[in-house]
């Protein structure tokens, strides 16, 4: 069986018609989601895009990978699963934005229009304290239409274009042979200045952000809000950075039913499975936040779904899940061997309906980066959400009950008990302490920032 990897970066979980959006118009994942199996609880391995895609590249944790910013973003020195495939003479494509470390040998030998990362961001460098990251409030007062506006996303019809001529290639070759072709699509990352699709949308009708002003004052939160200076931000401006995601979402969704619709029309996808997600969410206001950098919902979140042979048709599955786990899957579709590094599962036997979901099964999260003096590290279990912060307050979240995370049971001495168990479960997860991972990952930093800036 092949695979079709279609990722954006940045689309929160609950952008889609088929999450039950109110607003946000994206058929072409409804489509996929009707056809196939959508896990409503999939994560990401860090809410921020090196770490989450150097994670997905090498299969691993960040903590076990050390790609903890953006300013240390994959250079190959740990094999990838495209390696990996390689190996086993399974060809992998990629088109679109990687995020890597530009002119390295990343194990994926066939790479069309890559967009990797030819400037460090070392905004994740500089962490005691941390700074406010210039230009962030601009982003948010610049939301909204600029139809002539080319600089602020990858031409994403080029993207498109290249994966039909590759689909096109693929169905012309008399071969059986097995492959893999990973389309990366930039949107919808901020800059929140669509080219088009932003008239789907009327400003006036949009949702605001929850829990704006935020009613909590975590202190690792606090700093996430002063480095993205997104306070007090006029409902004018609100709505438009709303106007402008919604707007690529649809626009990235028009895209992919292009790509989706030629490997139908191709009669490819009997052969095919195809997984959309994304490398991680955005907060869009949300808790008074921007971007991602959190293990809120729409931060950590991302879509998933499945649709292909024997894949199980509009269905949903509760199961948590993590970006990890496609590495096996997609391991599992080709019938290649994982490798022993490799954390996660493979989702394929479950999409297909033949393992029962385990939704008491446990996900794992973790940041690094800019914005806050120390990390945080999340656990998803069943109903629960945790969140350890090394040397400051817990946090714990009842999702069933309380969806928008805005009461934080950590504190309540009824849920003392299940703080204490999850707490002990993260530390099996890690394999220690989280906090010595935490000045592990502020250790290395700081010396790359005084080797590499003089600072």
């Amino acid at each position: 069986m092949n695979v079709l990897l279609i990722m954006t970066d940045e689309h929160r979980p609950d952008a889609m018609g088929c999450a039950g959006h109110p607003i946000v118009e994206t058929p072409a994942m409804d489509s996929l989601a009707a056809d196939g199996t959508r896990f409503t609880d999939a994560y990401c391995p860090s809410p921020l895009c090196g770490p989450s895609r150097a994670a997905f590249a090498t299969g691993q944790y960040v903590h076990e990978n050390g790609y903890w910013d953006n300013a240390t973003v994959y250079d190959g020195a740990v094999d990838s699963w495209g390696h990996h495939f390689a190996d086993r003479d399974v060809p992998v494509t990629t088109i679109g934005k990687q995020d890597y470390e530009p002119g390295v040998d990343n194990g994926f030998e066939d790479q069309r229009l890559v967009k990797n990362r030819e400037t460090l961001d070392t905004n994740g460098l500089r962490r005691d304290p941390p700074i406010q990251r210039s230009g962030a409030r601009d982003r948010i007062f610049e939301s909204g239409s600029h139809p002539d506006d080319d600089e602020n996303h990858p031409a994403e019809e080029n993207i498109t274009e290249a994966a039909v001529e590759y689909l096109e290639n693929r169905a012309a070759e008399d071969d059986d042979d097995d492959w893999v072709c990973w389309v990366n699509y930039h949107a919808p990352h901020f800059k929140l200045r669509p080219k088009h699709r932003y008239d789907v949308y009327d400003e006036d009708e949009v949702d605001l952000p929850k829990d704006y002003p935020a009613a909590d004052s975590h202190p690792i939160v606090d700093e996430l809000r002063r480095h993205f200076d997104g306070r007090n931000v006029p409902e004018d401006v609100l709505r438009k950075t709303r106007t402008g995601y919604y707007g690529l979402c649809t626009g990235v969704d028009d895209q992919i039913g292009t790509v989706v619709e030629t490997l139908d029309d191709l009669g490819l996808d009997e052969e095919t499975l195809v997984i959309y997600t994304s490398d991680h969410g955005e907060s869009l206001g949300d808790h008074e936040l921007w971007w991602k950098c959190n293990m809120y919902e729409e931060s950590v979140g991302v879509p998933l779904i499945m649709r292909g042979p024997g894949v199980t048709d509009d269905r949903e599955v509760g199961q948590p899940a993590n970006l990890l786990d496609l590495v096996p899957t997609m391991a599992d579709a080709v019938g290649i061997d994982p490798a022993e590094k490799w954390q996660g599962d493979s989702l394929l036997d479950l999409a297909r309906g033949r393992d029962d979901p385990d939704e008491e099964r446990m996900v794992f999260s973790e940041y690094h980066a800019h914005g806050v003096s120390h990390g945080m590290f999340m656990l998803r279990q069943g109903r629960y959400k945790y969140i350890y912060y090394p040397h400051n307050p817990d946090q714990l979240f009842d999702l069933e009950d309380d969806p928008d995370e805005m009461n934080n049971l950590a504190d309540d001495p009824s849920y003392g008990d299940l703080v204490l168990r999850l707490k002990r479960q993260l530390f099996r997860k890690v394999d220690g302490n989280p906090a010595d991972i935490d000045q592990r990952a502020l250790t290395d930093q700081r010396e790359l920032l005084e080797m590499s800036y003089g600072q």
